[in-house]
């Protein structure tokens, strides 16, 4: 399943991501040097997905196991979607950053992940969590050395490496997009 739900949100992102309109905004963002342009790219995103047979939900509450000693006890994560004729209220966990400098984002994304991974599974069956991070483009070794400086096996009990990760460049932008 988590293969799949790995395919699946690549195909999305690709598709995101090969939009003129966003390539267009992903350089007007680099060239006036604009922050904090996470929510901007979360409407985006959501407006893709409500063009497409999904559910789904942006900034929804969750609790957290407060055995795995939680940071909050409740928690939002960005989306929780499914596609339809998935399993009823089995859900995909997607956590968005944005940050120019590829080691900054890496660092967040993994925060994001050990956040996720302290989701109470009993009140929403999460199959599988997975961060996404817009950067400037990074070649795959650097982001190899980035993703060993961070690696957590407490995250990885279920994603290998070679299969779930993932970096892509946006064409005719400065920017890639990494799926961990």
């Amino acid at each position: 399943m988590i293969n799949r739900d790995f395919e699946h949100l690549n195909g999305l992102l690709a598709e995101f991501f090969s939009s003129q309109e966003i390539k267009q905004k992903l350089n007007i963002i680099d060239q006036y040097e604009i922050s904090g342009w996470e929510v901007w790219l979360q409407i985006e995103f959501a407006n893709l997905l409500s063009q497409t047979e999904h559910e789904w939900r942006r900034e929804w509450t969750v609790d957290s196991d407060l055995r795995k000693k939680p940071d909050h006890p409740r928690q939002r994560t960005d989306f929780l979607l499914r596609k339809k004729g998935w399993t009823i209220d089995s859900y995909i966990g997607v956590e968005f950053k944005q940050n120019k400098n590829p080691a900054s984002c890496i660092r967040n994304m993994f925060k994001d992940l050990e956040k996720l991974s302290k989701v109470k599974l009993s009140v929403i069956d999460m199959r599988s969590y997975w961060t996404v991070g817009i950067t400037q483009s990074i070649d795959p070794d650097t982001l190899d050395q980035l993703v060993d400086k961070h690696i957590s096996e407490k995250i990885y009990q279920t994603k290998t490496r070679s299969k779930h990760i993932h970096v892509a460049e946006i064409e005719n932008t400065p920017y890639c997009y990494v799926i961990i």
